[in-house]
């Protein structure tokens, strides 16, 4: 221990109880600083806090610089983060066993919704066959004007057409790739469904 650390000692050690209940210390390029308050030269350091038999009773962290408090904040905003996706999952999960009284139940519940999509897409492919039909009867029609200008109306319909075709087209593989992705949540949903039910995961 260096003298000058030694000769603090002694002060704390002769200054009277009242005023060694509060006696902080720090150091500073290996110096140590103490007084009944937080003295001057450890503001923006680390410093402690000892008891009027010169005990230290508490440590303060130095204030964190700005790249630290960067990186503590991200920290701190990854673990809410976590915590929100964890309340979300158990909330997803009661909602799931209070749903489905069996997993019979929840099968048949699946088996509905993606009945009610398979439906809906073939009347988008009946809509589609119906285009390509009228399609053909304006082509026909067109075939009279090959030596001339299409009349207006009918270059109108058969643009028309075209854009409702194109429309068909990307709804239904829109709604296939809606029933791809169904069929992937609904086999997970049953396997999560199996292991909350089985009490392999516990709801809290």
């Amino acid at each position: 221990m260096s003298s000058h650390a030694r000769y603090s000692l002694f002060l704390i050690a002769a200054m009277p109880l009242a005023a060694m209940a509060n006696t902080f210390c720090c150091e500073v390029n290996g110096k140590t600083f103490c007084d009944d308050g937080i003295p001057a030269a450890c503001y923006g350091k680390a410093y402690r806090q000892l008891n009027n038999a010169g005990v230290v009773t508490k440590h303060y962290a130095a204030p964190l610089t700005p790249e630290q408090q960067k990186l503590k904040d991200a920290e701190l905003a990854r673990q809410r983060e976590e915590e929100e996706k964890k309340a979300e999952q158990e909330r997803l999960d009661r909602k799931l066993v209070s749903a489905y009284a069996t997993l019979s139940d929840l099968d048949i519940g699946h088996e509905r919704i993606l009945s009610d999509l398979k439906k809906g897409q073939q009347i988008m492919e009946k809509k589609l066959a119906e285009s390509q039909k009228l399609k053909q009867k304006l082509g026909n029609e067109a075939e009279f004007y090959k030596k001339g200008a299409l009349p207006k109306e009918l270059k109108t319909q058969m643009d028309a057409n075209e854009q409702e075709i194109e429309a068909h087209k990307k709804a239904i593989e829109a709604r296939g790739q809606e029933i791809g992705a169904a069929k992937l949540r609904f086999e997970e949903e049953k396997q999560r469904y199996m292991r909350l039910t089985a009490g392999t995961d516990r709801l809290r």
